[in-house]
């Protein structure tokens, strides 16, 4: 897929200002998942596959309550802002800048995956006892 239809299927989300509910890497960072609050019933998985490089910064330097997974979700300040996909300088891969509040993250994958999903699909932290 070209990036610009990648752009599109992630603009089509209406993330900005919506509650980011998850962030997870897998495979020893292979993938990475990002889950955008929709609505009661679904929401939204945006999947980074065949990463090359992930990095993040967080609020950890400045946040009062220490660990996240403590935080419920009400506490937690995650907001899309800003997902901008661009070519990478490595050949077949995407370049992805985002903005998600207090986090900010740059990752550069080879392949992006846009999927709305049902809500009850997915367990949260907060959700667990």
């Amino acid at each position: 897929m070209n990036v610009d239809t990648i752009q599109e299927l992630i603009d089509k989300t209406d993330y900005w200002d919506m509650r980011i509910l998850d962030v997870t890497a897998s495979y020893f960072g292979d993938e990475v998942k990002l889950l955008i609050e929709n609505d009661e019933v679904t929401c939204w998985r945006i999947s980074f596959l065949s990463c090359y490089k992930v990095s993040y910064n967080t609020d950890a330097d400045r946040r009062k309550i220490s660990k996240v997974k403590s935080m419920r979700k009400s506490q937690l300040g995650y907001y899309g802002q800003n997902i901008t996909v661009c070519k990478s300088n490595k050949d077949n891969f995407y370049k992805v800048d985002l903005d998600l509040s207090i986090m900010e993250m740059q990752i550069e994958c080879q392949d992006i995956l846009v999927e709305q999903i049902a809500r009850n699909s997915v367990e949260l932290f907060w959700d667990k006892n």
